[in-house]
């Protein structure tokens, strides 16, 4: 069974690919944020998929983020470990970091002798370092994946030892160096079937309370928002009440406006179909992690970015540049927001034949078939290397 990339690139993906009677094992190390639990999320799903069932996964995380209720409500067994991310050389939970990533180490390598996996797969953040040093120690085909222009600092440092990596973006090659050059695999970022955007606009928008035939924009910064997006469209709402345009406006779970909210404009803390949303909208304003950037192009949304200016690698920005590169997107800076929101959708919104040239690019950057790919190549190599 054939599909395509996204690139026109056909990809053959047998969906029975010989094995003996054993199910196949992962070992996934991904928490922090969607951005890494849902690729990972993704890849399992399609794993599952491909072996008709027979597919058994661990997750390794964080002992107190979003994993912990979220990995076992997907019907996952889950084990924590106590890693934490560097919060300063001045943090108190600096001092004992050294102990922590020692004793996630070995929680990690206990799972894995327990489990005997075929493979384990990082997809970054702290919490895959442990995991990935224990899959090295213990012999396990390691599976990096890079969701990110740039690689993370724990990606970073565990590719020369990687079974494979994979890369979201073409570009992302000359962060590597030529020695892991045949290790990189260029397949997308996977995201979970779960988005869809197939319902036609005018329904879409009725669901959110909005009138079915105005432009609208879909404004987000994430399930726990953003506050500087959020600033912004609270001090644009008096334009918006007058604008030919209604807006779609996730808040986030905890914000509450102190602004009237015009009648041409919904508010939601949270939206639990994403795909509604975005079938919904002519234009999206939100940040550029790699998840949502996958998604846009998908779905194949203009977009609006604000990079989030404290990722630790400067990751946001990077995804954003490539999207406005290929002219899928405008960035805006979080310093210029404030100033330029309101005018950027009007913009945007006025300008039909823009909209649909971005869209059109968005869309070519799309990798539909990324889940399918990676799982696939996950279980080619690790099959091979467990014989």
């Amino acid at each position: 069974m054939g599909s395509l990339d996204g690139f026109g690139v056909n990809l053959v993906i047998p969906h029975h690919m010989p094995t003996s009677t054993e199910p196949f094992r992962v070992v996934v190390a991904a928490g922090g944020t969607g951005g890494h639990i849902f690729p990972a999320v993704a890849v399992v799903e399609r794993l599952l998929e491909q072996t008709s069932g027979a597919c058994q996964a661990v997750f390794l995380g964080s002992a107190d983020r979003m994993e912990t209720t979220l990995i076992p409500q997907l019907g996952y067994r889950f084990v924590p470990m106590p890693i934490t991310g560097f919060r300063g050389v001045m943090s108190v939970s600096t001092l004992s970091l050294p102990f922590k990533i020692w004793k996630s180490i070995t929680i990690a390598r206990n799972v894995l002798r327990e489990v005997r996996p075929h493979a384990v797969i990082c997809t970054g953040a702290y919490i895959s370092y442990p995991a990935g040093i224990a899959a090295i120690k213990e012999g396990v085909p390691l599976f990096v994946l890079e969701s990110n222009l740039n690689p993370g600092k724990a990606n970073a440092r565990l590719v020369s030892k990687a079974t494979a990596v994979v890369l979201a973006f073409e570009e992302s090659r000359k962060y590597y160096s030529d020695a892991i050059a045949d290790k990189l695999h260029v397949l997308g970022n996977p995201v979970r079937t779960q988005i869809d955007a197939s319902h036609p606009a005018a329904i879409a928008r009725e669901a959110f309370g909005l009138h079915p035939s105005i432009p609208t924009v879909l404004v987000f910064g994430g399930s726990l928002g953003a506050r500087s997006i959020n600033t912004a469209m609270e001090n644009a709402l008096g334009a918006c009440a007058t604008a030919p345009f209604q807006v779609l406006w996730q808040t986030g779970k905890g914000w509450s406006s102190h602004a009237e909210i015009p009648k041409n404009v919904a508010v939601r803390p949270f939206i639990d179909d994403m795909g509604l949303a975005y079938a919904a909208a002519d234009v999206v304003v939100c940040r550029s992690g790699a998840t949502t950037l996958a998604e846009l192009a998908l779905v194949g949304k203009p977009a609006v970015f604000v990079p989030l200016q404290t990722a630790s690698m400067n990751e946001q920005a990077l995804n954003a540049q490539v999207a406005q590169q290929r002219g899928a997107a405008v960035i805006i800076r979080d310093d210029q927001l404030q100033e330029r929101l309101f005018a950027t959708m009007s913009e945007l919104l006025n300008d039909e034949i823009q909209r649909n040239q971005m869209a059109v690019a968005m869309k070519a950057m799309g990798r539909p078939a990324a889940a399918d790919a990676v799982a696939h190549l996950i279980r080619r190599l690790a099959l091979r290397e467990h014989r």
